[in-house]
């Protein structure tokens, strides 16, 4: 049986030729290759040593963290690092915030908190979610944002089905890949984009909401926020349609071991290829720092692009924020 093909019939799609998402069954798929997810990979990965056991208890290292409030509080168009994935954006005066999560997951511990406290972030127009995964997609967080903002969010197909509970009266906005969002005409256009990833927050609903990225763009500036992707040639395919962005948030933890973490998150190696891919000007790394997620030591990611920065070999410019730092357009 050949793939059904969705998408929101409601919205454009800006890629000629693009069909729609595959989905048989009832599960998403990936558009170029179809990763091995089994348990039995987990399991491997449960009973395998860390080569780098040593290594990561003597890594003492933490993201600096500062007060992110002047820049919150004031009225230029930027971004701020807050943690992880959550980024709060201002491009042409509408105000974005990203994967918002405030708190712990499930048994992760934040090694650092959150800069802020969440009633003092300033107002949002829309809330951008990527994915469900709950280091994305977190109920307490949403919860707790509804609770002093009203919001729109901005998210992928199936997704309304999870998240429609927790937030009662929330506007919420589904797309495919290569959609572009219904905004008002004066505000920043917002695209949804494929990424490398996957579904699960449950024993039986694989790949049942689909993952992706988005594209923020306004005549002054374009930005892409890659979430959690592994390299693909999706990167190839953005920048034919993107040609000229000038600031990418892409990710470098949780990476190790290759063996399950490559499909889902790229290294440093890979995002500054994926970097180069997209034809960026100023790359902004982010899922690093704020959990232990993986087996690397918490401190290498930075280390190592700052290596490939010292090597010249980022092909343009290296923003690496602390937690609650701001970066202005």
């Amino acid at each position: 049986m050949a793939d059904e093909k969705l998408s929101n019939p409601e919205l454009p799609i800006i890629k000629p030729g693009w069909q729609g998402n595959a989905f048989a069954q009832g599960k998403f798929k990936n558009e170029f290759q179809d990763p091995n997810r089994s348990l039995l990979i987990a399991l491997r990965w449960m009973v395998s040593p860390n080569p780098q056991k040593e290594e990561k208890k003597q890594d003492a290292w933490l993201p600096h963290v500062i007060d992110p409030r002047p820049f919150l509080q004031s009225k230029q168009d930027g971004l701020v690092w807050l943690g992880h994935a959550t980024f709060f954006i201002r491009l042409g005066g509408v105000t974005f915030l990203t994967d918002p999560l405030f708190y712990n997951v499930s048994l992760k511990k934040r090694k650092v908190p959150f800069p802020v406290k969440p009633e003092e972030l300033p107002s949002i127009d829309y809330v951008l979610l990527s994915h469900g995964h709950f280091d994305h997609c977190d109920k307490s967080s949403l919860k707790t944002l509804l609770e002093s903002h009203s919001f729109k969010v901005l998210t992928s197909l199936k997704m309304a089905t999870l998240i429609k509970p927790w937030l009662p009266n929330t506007p919420i906005y589904e797309a495919g890949w290569y959609q572009q969002y219904k905004l008002p005409e004066q505000q920043p256009k917002v695209a949804y984009l494929p990424t490398l990833h996957w579904h699960k927050r449950g024993m039986n609903d694989n790949d049942t909401i689909l993952w992706g990225s988005f594209m923020l763009q306004t005549p002054n500036h374009t930005l892409y926020f890659g979430a959690d992707s592994g390299y693909d040639q999706h990167y190839k395919e953005i920048s034919q349609l993107f040609p000229k962005i000038d600031t990418c948030i892409l990710g470098i933890g949780a990476y190790s071991p290759a063996f399950i973490m490559q499909p889902s998150h790229t290294n440093p190696v890979e995002a500054v290829q994926a970097f180069k891919d997209l034809g960026g000007k100023t790359l902004v790394p982010m899922h690093y720092g704020t959990f232990d997620l993986s087996d690397e030591p918490l401190g290498e990611p930075l280390r190592w692009i700052k290596q490939l920065e010292a090597e010249g070999k980022i092909g343009g410019n290296l923003k690496a924020l602390g937690i609650g730092e701001s970066l202005s357009f």
